[in-house]
Formats: C-alpha cells, sequence, structure tokens
C-alpha cells in the first residue's frame, strides 16, 4: 500500500492540510468553515482511491495543537479510505477490479 505525505500549512491565521499526491496537491481547510473546499479535496480523494487504496502520514507531527489535530484528523481519514477502497472494490469502482 502507499503512503502519500501530508503537512500543515499555515497561512495568516488559516491552517491547512496539504497531501501532495503525484497527480494533485489536496488542500483541508482546517481553521474556516470552507465546506466546498472540504468537499472538493474528498472528491479529489475519492478519485485517488479509484487507482489503488493509500494511506496518508503526516510528515511530521509536531507539539503545535494543528499539528496534533491534523494527526488524528489523518488517522480517522485513512481508516475510512480503507472502508470507501474495500466498498468500491466489491462493487467493481477500483480501476482494474471488475464486480462480482
Amino acid at each position: 500500500m502507499e503512503t502519500i505525505k501530508a503537512t500543515v500549512e499555515n497561512i495568516g491565521d488559516k491552517y491547512f492540510i496539504k497531501i501532495k499526491t503525484r497527480v494533485d496537491e489536496i488542500s483541508i481547510p482546517m481553521s474556516e468553515d470552507k465546506p466546498n473546499e472540504v468537499k472538493s479535496a474528498f472528491n479529489k480523494i475519492i478519485t485517488r482511491i479509484k487507482a489503488g487504496e493509500f494511506q496518508i502520514e503526516l510528515d511530521k507531527v509536531g507539539e503545535e495543537l494543528f499539528s496534533q489535530v491534523a494527526n488524528e484528523y489523518l488517522i480517522q481519514l485513512n481508516r475510512e479510505i480503507h472502508e470507501i477502497h474495500g466498498e468500491m472494490k466489491r462493487y467493481g469502482l477500483v480501476n482494474g477490479v471488475a464486480a462480482p
């Protein structure tokens, strides 16, 4: 299973989880309520799941609050990625896998 690195970035007083895939950069806002940006990020993640299962790992977990929150967020997101990949595989929605 591939591991994709993520970082916590801040621009001014705004914090984001930045996930760098081979094709795209996915940005999840942490300090603002931006439902459209979150939806866009999750659409990109679902598209990536079609190519194969993966996990996201925070590059460096620091002691600061947003780093700790991002780490916990990614732990939960990895669980969801695993479950969604299994469901997509079951229904033949993963590239190269036919439905039974």
